[in-house]
């Protein structure tokens, strides 16, 4: 078992770093764009899982990924004529990793990421496309969260209470208070998609795998009432630190998905429905109930005993996500766009919350997640006549609000920002 989690680990790097050698990403409804009106120096065009919808009277084409953080609208400026193959990659920096109302990478200086995709344009007819691409993650700095994990899937208590031996028979209760410390947060995304048309709607069917590689460190504090003091270890008061606790680190995820947007209600604003089904959900954690992690003997070979009773994750029942959003396009200037969307979620068991039976992880969510808004600025420096290369700069800004109790380490209310380079061609 050691081997093939060592082997796994191995390929996962080597894999990340491939991907590092063009830069760092994160999967962010990527879009590449291509233009076809006069009116506007950018159009989009597809590039990942989160396809937007092509317009049969304009030319229009789009397409994009899950949405983990802002909308990545991508401008491309206007063409002679339409391509039959689209590139695109981007390179930014976003103060936090906030993936479906979830902050990631909390306490920590922000990530970088990186994202690449081709589309073919006309795969079987004139008005279809199929996107493959490759997104990239890296946190800076290290996370910090109150918690016995940190993740999507779990890690949803940030203290519990336990009961220990008295010396002179019977127990009393103390409070139990962890913290997790993510020293490491790279990940990688494989997306592919294919979209076409039925009248006036787009549909766009997809799969994204989601590798991570995590190191994450877990220490308790425990706290006796006043009164008591711990022998194990002999501490000589009320507090002892034990650890490291197991923890949840590498994960891995695999979620088909099927999109449904349009562009004919109006030429400055997309609104589109997506539902993801997890096929896949796995990772490292600490399993099995009556799970006891040992520590050191203290100086008369005593061992203090920490129990675990719960799995820490998300249970794998390969739950459902519902996201519905609305992407806008407004040209200012044939140089730059305004790029606003808004969405909100509902979770079909796929994401979790605070409370319930298992104060490890929380209990699995049924009903609504979260909502966003944010915008984009897509801004052209630069343009190659000649080879068809355009090169943007593009500021963003997001903000989120988790309407189902936040898990530790995100707020209620999450601000976000950064920015990045987009070049298409």
């Amino acid at each position: 078992m050691r081997k093939k989690i060592v082997a796994r680990n191995l390929a996962l790097t080597a894999g990340f770093f491939a991907a590092a050698a063009l830069g760092y990403g994160r999967g962010i409804d990527t879009v590449v764009e291509v233009p076809t009106t006069r009116d506007s120096a950018l159009v989009e065009v597809p590039t990942a899982a989160t396809p937007q919808p092509i317009d049969d009277s304009t030319s229009n084409l789009s397409l994009g990924r899950e949405s983990k953080n802002v909308v990545d609208e991508k401008a491309v400026v206007e063409q002679e004529k339409t391509p039959s193959w689209i590139w695109s990659t981007d390179i930014g920096y976003d103060s936090e990793y906030i993936f479906r109302g979830t902050n990631l990478t909390p306490g920590s200086k922000g990530i970088g990421y990186f994202d690449a995709s081709v589309t073919k344009l006309g795969v079987f007819q004139s008005n279809d496309s199929l996107t493959f691409g490759v997104t990239g993650i890296h946190q800076f700095g290290r996370a910090t969260v109150d918690s016995w994990s940190l993740g999507e899937s779990g890690g949803n208590t940030t203290g519990s209470i336990a009961g220990a031996p008295v010396s002179g028979g019977g127990t009393v209760t103390y409070l139990r208070l962890p913290q997790t410390v993510q020293t490491r947060f790279n990940e990688v995304d494989l997306f592919l998609s294919y979209r076409f048309s039925v009248g006036p709607i787009d549909v766009t069917i997809g799969d994204i795998g989601f590798i991570i590689d995590r190191d994450a460190t877990t220490f308790e504090t425990d706290v006796l009432p006043v009164g008591f003091r711990w022998l194990i270890p002999p501490t000589g008061n009320r507090i002892r630190v034990v650890g490291p606790d197991p923890t949840v680190e590498d994960e891995q995820f695999d979620r088909a998905y099927i999109r449904l947007s349009t562009t004919k209600l109006c030429k400055f604003i997309t609104p589109q429905i997506t539902y993801y089904q997890t096929l896949l959900s796995q990772g490292s954690q600490p399993t099995g109930k009556g799970l006891t992690q040992f520590y050191p003997p203290d100086v008369n070979g005593r061992i203090p005993q920490n129990p675990r009773p719960f799995d820490e994750r998300n249970p794998e029942d390969y739950g459902g996500y519902l996201e519905g959003k609305i992407v806008g396009r407004f040209p200012v200037t044939h140089w730059m766009d305004i790029d606003p969307y808004g969405l909100v979620s509902v979770s079909f068991r796929d994401r979790t919350e605070p409370g319930g039976a298992n104060p490890f992880a929380g209990h699995p969510l049924t009903g609504w997640n979260h909502a966003q808004a944010g915008v984009k600025i897509p801004i052209r420096v630069m343009h190659f006549q000649s080879s068809g290369v355009n090169v943007f700069v593009a500021p963003f800004g997001d903000y989120a609000y988790h309407i189902a109790n936040p898990p530790p380490g995100t707020d209620r209310d999450e601000w976000s920002g950064g920015g990045e380079i987009q070049v298409t061609f």
